[in-house]
């Protein structure tokens, strides 16, 4: 087993040089359970949708594989590269994006369902104002975001940012009604036992009066 990468954590990350220096503790090499139960049970189904940092692709794949439009964004060359490989042996059908998401998005369409593991808690200390803004314009009423985040209860300082409960229902909350927040653990090649995360899946709600 890798032991955790250290970074200094008042740098600003650089995933690229995160995945030259080999496996990161957030890339399980599989497609995350959280997703897969979603998908199984029925409780998202084959549509359009967006993974905000698909790192290398083990869900954008898995989603791919099961009947979902998918485009994905990466902002790592490393990683994307590898997320094509991994697309292309697992034979799977969809649209990888090398580019800042941020970026990407300006003039995307609004879509069904935005996949996000990682993506929130990474930027949400610095950009929330314009993650919330982008997640208005890419989403729609009736729209679900899957969101998997650091959990602040997590006792171990190698895992991802932690977050609150509180924290996640005041900013979300502005956009999206909860149709579940729960504690999971991020599954790490960096940790047998993984990292305690947030599984949180949210719907825009309809129009006043719709």
């Amino acid at each position: 087993m890798k032991p955790p990468i250290k970074r200094d954590p008042n740098a600003p990350p650089d995933w690229n040089d995160m995945y030259r220096m080999g496996t990161p503790p957030w890339d399980s090499g599989v497609a995350e359970p959280e997703l897969v139960a979603l998908v199984e049970n029925g409780t998202i189904k084959p549509c359009p949708v967006l993974e905000l940092g698909c790192g290398t692709g083990a869900d954008a794949v898995y989603l791919a594989k099961k009947r979902f439009e998918v485009t994905a964004v990466e902002s790592s060359p490393i990683a994307l590269e590898r997320a094509r490989a991994r697309a292309e042996r697992e034979e799977a059908l969809l649209r990888l994006v090398l580019g800042d998401v941020f970026d990407f998005t300006k003039k995307s369409a609004p879509l069904e369902f935005i996949y996000d593991r990682g993506f929130y808690h990474s930027v949400r200390q610095t950009d929330l104002d314009r993650l919330l803004d982008m997640l208005w314009r890419i989403t729609q009423p009736g729209s679900m975001y899957l969101v998997l985040a650091g959990n602040s209860g997590e006792k171990t300082e190698d895992g991802p940012p932690g977050i609150s409960e509180d924290e996640i229902r005041n900013e979300l909350g502005r956009l999206f009604e909860f149709e579940h927040l729960k504690p999971f653990r991020f599954q790490s090649p960096a940790s047998e036992d993984g990292y305690l995360g947030w599984s949180c899946l949210l719907r825009r709600p309809a129009l006043p009066g719709k």
